[in-house]
């Protein structure tokens, strides 16, 4: 911190240096060399510098400039384009549509590269690909927009977490998620909700407004990564927000609303068809006869003793009762850009409201985002960027719990009423509460205050040397509020007299950082590009964590009306991180390239023998076709080969983790200490060695461009609690150990396969595939780890991926009971009679054929890791008509649906069930995959870790369908209205796929590392439908 000070003192000293008076205007206007017409919106730009405008509605610029500069003229669609200007003062300007220019500029970490000068791995997804689509957050809009990067929606919650994985899951216990870095800041990404609602995760990315992103760079390989360091084994994405133009100002609106429903609902039992199910499980077990008499009061007198209500005739639909049709979703921004030569500027508001398609959730928030530039001298400049946000969502249990209005609308009894006749609550079965309680009664409300800024200021020593200052912060405030009213059923509300509890939780980071960058030309069309920095960043985290009970009245929900107050805790949990970094790329005659980065970082995180971790990377390019002699090929436009090498890290644990620490504890009913920690001063990163090939083809002037990579990604030093000998007073304590490989291969296609030479109709496909395969290399003195639900339904074991589902493999029913008697299943292993199976149940194969089936029988039977993820786009055009098509897809995954075990469970629980039941076994000679009913299931063929219960999880879903229309030019103008558009889209429209539960794209536990592509009673996604309109002014 220290160091930066001298920096930022001799910075101010810099300040007294005259600034150069630049001494003309240059003017000219910019169309399309198709068929001349004018293109508003150009960023024209003095090469090398932050000296820019933008045309306007007519193409018209306008730019103070010095001597005779390069200025660089591109736009969205078009070639860039270099045009030197000369003496005089109008410079007109033609670009071509549809190739994609060599000269784009990408972001990379701290700068930005040419394309051509790229020799990593990476991936640029712009505004047009995210704008206007109907999500939270901007890693949503992301998925199936990039190859390698893998996003799945946990579930539909709104405002809910997002998986995403760049390369394959890296690790078994640190985090997963790539480092999201705005605007050169860092952001807070993780989930510091204090309450379980079943795992379900808070989304820290919904609290950006996707309106507000220029583009998003996605670094994939250790060469693009590795000045990341210590946090880039798992990728970096670099978001950048939109900044002002110097032109005239501009204003756009843009604003869409709609409706959402679930867009699959499975057909349950009614109450006659469960009724019989449920007669023919006591049958089958002895508790009935055949003619005994079977009503709904029969019914509740055997299960529950009888019924406080008429049951006959009662029919409900409990997810109809909890369903919201047509939940409304809506969007508005407002935003505002403009400035001239020194001073520049954008501002937007943003206002969204998701409700949620089932009751009692929703999301809701407001957002601002100022950004300014200001060039003081040709010197000297500053940039500065806030955004503040408020986000509102009210929160349901749901996701991977039995409890929740989701869970609890499958599985309640049908032959229950949602009230009793005096208007209370039913409670439906034993296990579950009321769904319709769960939805209404319980007040579930998180709020985040979310402030993100940096300051930054850059300036020219030498006309090659830059010093360049940037301070930022991210402060995140969460506040929780849940109550329980005294009319829920059950002892939380009941008996309580109302519950309730409120957590905060402050998370905040500060970020001083210093760099300079040189650049040294050496011999034609040579460079080096050299970059030099440190930073210093810190971190709290303050959590405060109070319940009470017993409340006066529904209309006094606060602690301070609590008549006693059960628990309170508070911690502060501080983290630092100090870094240096370098950076040096080569272009030698514009053919070789050559990249080197280097990072140290020190974080607090790890033991005092592993403080610091060192991470370079090294990667070369060629451009084949700039040598002299490469024969000309008249298709071929460009052809680079890349290849790469470099060390990430991950520091995401906790942050105390290497500490020998003590607890609360006590013996003998008396209070003490306890030993709960062990210390480990050896703890350090998890070390990911990255190697990549690559190869960028162009074709036909760039209207077709291939990306092609393969690498291979291994993580050493693996954090896991390694197990102890238990009179240490402790099972286990942290350590490094283990290693996991991801080998994959990439394919990006982009082609222009019309323009608008042809009648003004124009076509342009995006293609990504992406093949990844995960394996665990190596484990704690080889010993399987096992998981999941009945703590073995999944495995971590060397050779196999992470997500390898365990359990029983079955060999469908035993239709006879002479089929039975053939697999040596009628009697047991000491020849007894074997009641326990019959005709009619389910036939698990006895792997090690010992005549039993015991948990010496698990086995693997498959994994949540796809074959191949990928995206498909489709945008058209045609005068002032667009449609864009995009698709998504994800093939060979497998998932595990445990809460199959109840709602296919014919008897032995009291659950409705999925109407697959009405096609059971029922009598000798039956041929069907549905074993018998039965209430006492001997044969455990409800178990839920069984291939009855995987399924194949590929699907290809129509993500979104656009159409737009814009108004022609003649018509808007006359109303002084710069653009007029107008669409209507339509999210998650069809999905095509085998899978017989609510949504393919699950994770159990919201963003769980190890216990993936799991279903239980997850959340489901809805399909949406919005119109909107953008207008420009």
């Amino acid at each position: 911190m220290k160091r930066l000070l001298l920096i930022l003192l001799v910075f101010i000293n810099m300040l007294s240096f005259s600034a150069m008076a630049q001494d003309r205007t240059i003017s000219g206007r910019v169309t399309s060399s198709a068929d001349g017409s004018a293109l508003p919106g150009v960023s024209v730009v003095v090469k090398g510098t932050t000296n820019g405008t933008s045309t306007d509605a007519d193409g018209r610029y306008t730019l103070s400039v010095s001597g005779t500069p390069v200025l660089v003229f591109s736009y969205l669609g078009f070639n860039t384009r270099e045009v030197t200007a000369g003496s005089g003062s109008n410079l007109d300007v033609t670009l071509a549509e549809g190739s994609r220019s060599l000269n784009e500029v990408v972001v990379i970490g701290y700068g930005t590269q040419e394309r051509r000068e790229v020799t990593g791995a990476t991936t640029q997804v712009t505004a047009a690909a995210i704008e206007n689509v109907p999500v939270a957050g901007v890693d949503q809009a992301l998925q199936g927009r990039a190859a390698g990067v893998q996003i799945s929606q946990n579930s539909g919650t709104p405002g809910g977490g997002v998986t995403v994985r760049v390369r394959g899951s890296s690790s078994i216990s640190a985090s997963n998620q790539p480092l999201y870095v705005i605007d050169g800041v860092p952001m807070t990404t993780g989930d510091y909700s204090q309450l379980d609602f079943g795992g379900q995760s808070i989304n820290a990315l919904s609290d950006l407004s996707p309106s507000d992103i220029e583009s998003m760079d996605i670094l994939k390989d250790a060469s693009a990564a590795a000045i990341y360091g210590s946090r880039a084994a798992n990728g970096v994405i670099l978001i950048t927000t939109k900044r002002g133009k110097a032109n005239k100002t501009t204003i756009n609106l843009n604003a869409y609303t709609g409706i959402q429903n679930m867009w699959k609902k499975p057909s349950y039992l009614n109450a006659a068809d469960y009724l019989q199910v449920m007669r023919e499980a006591f049958i089958n077990d002895g508790y009935l006869g055949e003619d005994d008499p079977w009503t709904a009061t029969d019914f509740g007198n055997f299960y529950y003793g009888g019924f406080d209500f008429d049951p006959e005739g009662v029919d409900t639909d409990w997810m109809d009762q909890v369903t919201v049709k047509d939940a409304r979703i809506s969007n508005y921004e407002l935003s505002a850009s403009g400035g001239d030569a020194k001073t520049r500027y954008y501002v937007s508001g943003n206002y969204f409201d998701q409700k949620g398609i089932i009751i009692g959730s929703g999301y809701e928030r407001y957002s601002g985002r100022l950004n300014l530039d200001h060039s003081y001298s040709d010197k000297l400049s500053f940039s500065a960027g806030v955004q503040l946000s408020l986000s509102e969502n009210q929160r349901i249990v749901s996701d991977n719990t039995v409890i929740g209005p989701f869970a609890n609308s499958l599985a309640a009894s049908p032959v229950f009423p949602v009230y009793y006749e005096d208007g209370t609550y039913t409670y439906p079965n034993y296990f579950y509460t009321n769904p319709v309680a769960e939805g209404r009664e319980n007040d579930n409300e998180s709020k985040n205050l979310r402030a993100i800024g940096n300051i930054s200021a850059r300036y020219t020593i030498l006309p090659k040397l830059n010093l360049n200052l940037k301070a930022g912060a991210d402060v995140l405030n969460l506040s929780e509020r849940s109550y329980t009213g005294d009319n829920f059923p059950g002892s939380v509300g009941i008996a309580t007299q109302g519950s309730a509890t409120k957590t905060t939780t402050l998370v905040s980071k500060r970020l001083l950082e210093a760099t300079a960058d040189y650049r040294w030309d050496f011999g034609t069309n040579s460079y080096v590009n050299l970059l030099a920095g440190t930073s210093a960043e810190e971190n709290d985290i303050d959590r405060t964590f109070v319940t009470g009970q017993g409340f006066p009245s529904e209309r006094f929900r606060y602690l301070s009306s609590a008549t006693s107050v059960n628990s309170g805790s508070n911690s502060i949990t501080p983290y630092a991180l100090l870094s240096y970094f370098g950076r040096a790329n080569f272009n030698i005659s514009d053919r070789y390239l050559l990249g080197l980065n280097f990072r140290a970082d020190g974080s607090t995180r790890f033991g005092e023998n592993n403080r610091y971790g060192y991470f370079p990377s090294v990667s070369v390019g060629w451009r084949v076709l700039e040598e002299s002699f490469m024969p000309e090929v008249a298709a071929l436009s460009e052809l680079k080969l890349r290849a790469s090498y470099g060390i990430t890290g991950n520091q995401e644990i906790g942050d105390f983790t290497f500490l020998g620490l003590f607890g609360a504890g006590g013996y003998a009913n008396r209070p003490g200490i306890a030993f709960s920690q062990i210390e480990n001063p050896d703890l350090k990163w998890e070390e990911t060695k990255q190697f990549n090939i690559g190869a960028d083809l162009g074709l036909f002037s760039n209207r077709v461009n291939l990306a092609i990579d393969y690498y291979i990604k291994t993580t050493d030093d693996l954090l896991y609690n390694r197990p102890i000998p238990t009179q240490n007073g402790l099972r286990s304590y942290s350590s490094n150990i283990g290693s996991v490989e991801n080998k994959g291969l990439e394919f990006t296609l982009s082609t222009v396969n019309f323009t608008s030479d042809n009648k003004g109709f124009t076509w342009n496909t995006d293609f990504n595939l992406s093949f990844n395969r995960n394996k665990v290399l190596e484990l704690y003195q080889g010993q399987d780890i096992f998981y999941g639900f009945g703590g073995n339904s999944l495995v971590l074991r060397e050779g196999e991926p992470i997500g390898t589902f365990y359990g029983f493999k079955t060999n469908g029913i035993f239709s006879t009971t002479q089929q039975v008697i053939d697999a040596g299943r009628y009697v047991d292993a000491n020849g007894d009679d074997n009641i326990d199976t019959q005709a009619g149940d389910v036939n698990f194969v006895d792997i090690n054929e010992d005549g039993e089936i015991t948990d010496d029988d698990l086995t693997i039977l498959g994994n949540a890791q796809p074959d191949f993820v990928g995206g498909l786009t489709n945008t058209f055009s045609y005068k002032g008509l667009d449609l864009t098509a995009f698709f998504q897809f994800s093939v060979g995954n497998d998932i595990a649906n445990p809460a199959m075990q109840y709602q296919q469970h014919l008897g032995a629980y009291d659950d409705n069930m999925r109407d697959i039941v009405l096609d059971r076994w029922k009598k000798e000679g039956d041929v069907t995959n549905t074993p018998r009913a039965t209430y006492l299931d001997e044969n455990g063929n409800n178990r839920s870790n069984q291939d009855r219960f995987i399924y194949d999880g590929s699907y290809a879903r129509l993500k979104n369908l656009m159409l737009g229309y814009t108004l022609p030019g003649t018509l808007t103008q006359r109303a002084k209205i710069r653009s007029v558009r107008i669409f209507a889209q339509a999210q998650n429209l069809i999905t095509f796929t085998d899978y017989p539960g609510f949504d393919p794209e699950v994770n159990f536990a919201g963003t769980s590392n190890t216990t993936i592509g799991v279903d239980f009673y997850t959340f489901p996604q809805s399909r949406t439908f919005t119109f909107g309109v953008n207008i420009g002014l």
